[in-house]
């Protein structure tokens, strides 16, 4: 093909992709590479494969492209889209390197912001919102920037943002929900009414209801009386009956739930109905209500977070009408005996609220042997409130050793250092939390990097307990570095505190920058790529073939396996390598034979 044809083409992969016909560009593209490798249809290959919906290449596309220009912003923005539609916690580091490499690449910013927001991490998400509204001021980002306020409390600032940019524009569901969070709900309830009658979004009817019941109920529960009649919303039937609820309206209640049941044999419609039942003084029939629905999501088991709800209210309110004994052999007749996680934990409060203090404890066992997690956080908060140290030591270890979603690794270090637990008080257990987080530092929200910096704290508090002041330095130095800009558990002072401190105290103050590290010894020798990545036999055969010929065409690996489907079998042993931070294997073009794939690993 002549220079000035493949020009042409590739001027005709790039119209197609602008106007969204991305598989007649990708067909181009593909041509093209097979001529001649050119980064930028390598890039809009890559673009291509992502949005036809080919993630598996596409990623293989984007990381072979990282090896030739890593410090690409738009590289790394589209392979954190990538891994954010496969669920991969890996995406926020890949769209944190892109804005960092490009502050001004709007696109990566966009997509950064609006995984944060829905990760529900709204501290994250409001420096990246903060510059996007900078750069483009466009509406749709300045209402996330408004709810993000919105979400941590901020409702004066998020009113500031629509007077400085929201040119006279009150219809937004963001501005009303900043004047509610502000304390004043008869304007929020106002505007919400507003937009209402133009737009008939029931969003905005079931605001200025709630808000309008915020400074007048009697007019609220009038207003919710005529509306749930004109039509058929059971979100707005069911506020409604929890404000007659909370007025104290209990027949009227009942009655509006009933025919809300009618509708929808929704598990928490049915809770309020057998606490309405027993707030009527009912209670054979609120003790019927509470054991069906019990048997029933006992039956379905859809959600085991809602039937560990519905059984702790069934618990809380046999015990208040029952004496022990009929009580716990009608609880253990009907929960018990059912072996799930949600059961055997209501099983060991049941008894742990009696004081049965032998029961309660196997029962937390038990929980701990099904469900590590749940069940062991739960079993390690029994022993650390009875002052069982070692044992609960033992028991988060396991959990921390084992733990491998990120989002339950934040949740394990929020149990560990709630304040009112104590565990943060274990040497061992703070040791291993503060390596484990160190060790996803940069896959963490700012949830996870603020848990971070406040296990940092609490480390050097103990080396300035212990006198170890370079140590106290060090670690303060570190919870600084990662601590994110907003924060709710520790502030920069806290550790400037604990310096001053160290300073104070020392007869010497060394630094501790700068320092010369001790020679090391010689490490062990690591584990094998196999075992490291996981591989499988036929993973463990490419990797085997390719190290020794260095070079193989896509024809010699499919003759090796006697597959055909070499190209998923390699995606998927990249994108393993990739995951574990290793680069041993990239495409080289295509040839006569297929792909080309060249060993680059050590």
């Amino acid at each position: 093909m002549t220079t000035p044809a493949r020009e042409e083409q590739k001027k005709e992969a790039f119209r197609l992709f602008e106007n969204g016909r991305y598989q007649e560009s990708l067909q181009i593209c593909t041509g093209l590479l097979a001529a001649d490798r050119d980064a930028a249809v390598e890039v809009l290959t890559a673009t291509n494969l992502y949005y036809t919906g080919k993630l598996e290449d596409a990623e293989v596309s984007f990381r072979d492209l990282l090896q030739k220009m890593p410090d690409s912003s738009y590289v790394h923005s589209y392979l954190g889209k990538i891994l954010e539609e496969r669920r991969d916690e890996a995406a926020i580091t890949e769209y944190a390197t892109a804005v960092h490499l490009d502050p001004t690449n709007q696109d990566a910013l966009r997509s950064y912001a609006e995984y944060l927001l829905s990760q529900r991490d709204h501290h994250g998400a409001l420096p990246v919102l903060r510059r996007l509204v900078q750069l483009a001021k466009k509406p749709g980002d300045i209402q996330n920037l408004m709810r993000a306020f919105i979400d941590i409390g901020d409702g004066e600032e998020a009113l500031a943002l629509q007077v400085k940019y929201g040119g006279g524009s009150k219809k937004t569901h963001e501005y009303i929900d900043a004047l509610a969070k502000t304390g004043n709900y008869r304007q929020a309830a106002e505007s919400a009414c507003r937009i209402y009658r133009e737009t008939k979004d029931p969003s905005a009817l079931r605001k200025y209801l709630d808000y309008l019941s915020r400074y007048n109920v009697p007019a609220s529960l009038e207003a919710y009386a005529t509306y749930v009649r004109e039509g058929s919303d059971c979100d707005l039937l069911f506020d409604y009956i929890l404000l007659l609820q909370s007025a104290g309206d209990y027949a009227r209640a009942l009655d509006e739930t009933e025919i809300l049941l009618a509708r929808s044999p929704n598990p928490f419609y049915r809770l309020v109905r057998a606490e309405l039942l027993a707030a009527l003084g009912r209670h054979d029939g609120a003790l019927d209500s509470y054991e069906q629905l019990v048997r029933d999501e006992l039956g379905s088991k859809n959600d085991l977070e809602t039937l560990g709800l519905v059984i702790g209210k069934y618990r809380r309110y046999l015990m208040t009408q029952l004496p022990a004994a009929p009580a716990t052999e009608r609880f253990l007749s009907i929960v018990s005996r059912d072996v799930n996680i949600a059961s055997l934990l209501e099983t060991a409060r049941f008894y742990e609220d009696q004081n049965q203090e032998t029961e309660a404890r196997a029962w937390y066992y038990r929980a701990y042997r099904t469900d590590y997690l749940t069940g062991g956080l739960a079993y390690a908060r029994y022993l650390s409130a009875r002052g069982e140290d070692r044992e609960c030591e033992k028991v988060m270890l396991y959990i921390l050793s084992n733990v491998k979603k990120g989002e339950d690794l934040v949740h394990v270090a929020s149990v560990i250092l709630d304040e009112l637990g104590g565990m943060f008080r274990l040497k061992r257990l703070m040791d291993m939390l503060v390596k484990r987080l160190e060790d996803r530092r940069s896959a963490l929200d700012s949830r996870g990097l603020e848990l971070l910096a406040m296990a940092f704290f609490i480390t050097a508090s103990n080396a300035l307990d212990g006198a170890d002041y370079p140590g106290c330095k060090y670690y303060c130095l570190c919870g600084i570095d990662v601590m994110p800009v907003h924060t709710t558990l520790i502030l920069p002072e806290d550790f400037l505190r604990l310096i001053r401190a160290c300073k104070e105290k020392s007869v010497a103050d060394r630094p501790i920058m700068n320092v010369p590290q001790a020679q090391r010894k010689t490490a062990a020798p690591g584990p094998s790529v196999s075992d490291q990545l996981g591989l499988d036999e036929r993973e463990q055969r490419i990797i085997l073939f390719l190290r020794s010929h260095r070079k193989a065409t896509e024809m010699e690996l499919r003759t090796l396996l006697g597959t055909r489907r070499i190209a998923g079998i390699v995606n998927r042993l990249v994108q393993k390598a990739a995951r574990q931070g290793v680069n041993l294997i990239e495409k080289k073009g295509v040839g006569e034979n297929g792909v080309v794939y060249e060993y680059t690993g050590t």
